[in-house]
C-alpha cells in the first residue's frame, strides 16, 4: 500500500499545476507547503485511507475527479462554479501538511497499523480550520461559499453543518466519500 517516488512526484506536479493554472496557488503557499506536503499521508492508520507517503494529494487529485464528475451530472440550476469545486477540493486538507510525522514504534506499527502519529508541536485545530489558515495566510483568498465547505467540512458532529451546508460544501463531502473508498478498493487490492 503505498506509491513509488515517481507517482509521487506526477501527483504533487499535477496537484500544483492545477492550483496554479485556475489562480489558487503561489509561491508563498508553495514554498510553505514544500515536501511535507508532497509527502503527507490523508491518514495514520493502515486500516483508513492513503496511510502512506504521498497518500494526502493522490486523495486530494481523487476528490477533485470525483467532485468534477458529480457537478457535471447535475441540472444546470444545481452546479457549482467548477474553478471553485477545484479550489476547494484541493485546499480542504492541506492543513495535514505539517500534522502527522512518521510512528518510530514498530510495536504500534505491526500490532496497530499505525503508520504515523500527530506531530504535537501544531497548535490543535480540526483539519478544515488549518486549511483556511494557511491559505488565507498565504494570500489565497477564499469566496464565503468556499470558506464554509472547507470550515465545515471535518464538522460531522454539528448538527446544524448537516442540514444547513451549501451545494459546495455537500460536492466535497460525497466526492472525499467516494474518494475514500476507491482509494481503500485500489491500495487494498494490491497487497491482496
Amino acid at each position: 500500500m503505498s506509491l513509488n517516488a515517481e507517482q509521487i512526484i506526477k501527483n504533487a506536479k499535477k496537484f500544483f499545476k492545477t492550483a496554479q493554472e485556475n489562480n489558487f496557488m503561489n509561491d508563498d503557499l508553495m514554498t510553505f507547503l514544500g515536501e511535507d506536503f508532497i509527502k503527507a499521508p490523508a491518514s495514520t492508520m493502515k486500516n483508513l485511507h492513503n496511510a502512506f507517503e504521498g497518500g494526502l494529494i493522490d486523495y486530494l487529485l481523487n476528490v477533485t475527479k470525483f467532485a468534477i464528475n458529480f457537478n457535471n451530472t447535475l441540472p444546470e440550476e444545481m452546479k457549482v462554479n467548477q474553478v471553485s469545486l477545484i479550489k476547494v477540493c484541493l485546499l480542504h486538507q492541506i492543513g495535514k501538511a505539517k500534522l502527522y510525522k512518521v510512528c518510530t514504534s514498530d510495536w504500534h506499527i505491526k500490532n496497530q497499523g499505525k503508520m504515523y502519529e500527530f506531530n504535537e508541536e501544531e497548535v490543535s485545530m480540526r483539519v478544515g480550520e488549518r486549511s483556511v489558515f494557511y491559505t488565507t495566510k498565504y494570500g489565497i483568498t477564499l469566496t464565503d461559499q468556499e470558506y464554509i465547505a472547507i470550515i465545515n467540512f471535518d464538522k460531522s458532529d454539528d448538527k446544524m453543518v448537516e442540514y444547513h451546508n451549501t451545494m459546495l460544501g455537500d460536492l466535497l463531502k460525497t466526492a472525499s466519500l467516494f474518494a475514500i473508498k476507491n482509494s481503500k478498493i485500489k491500495y487494498n487490492a494490491k497487497s491482496v
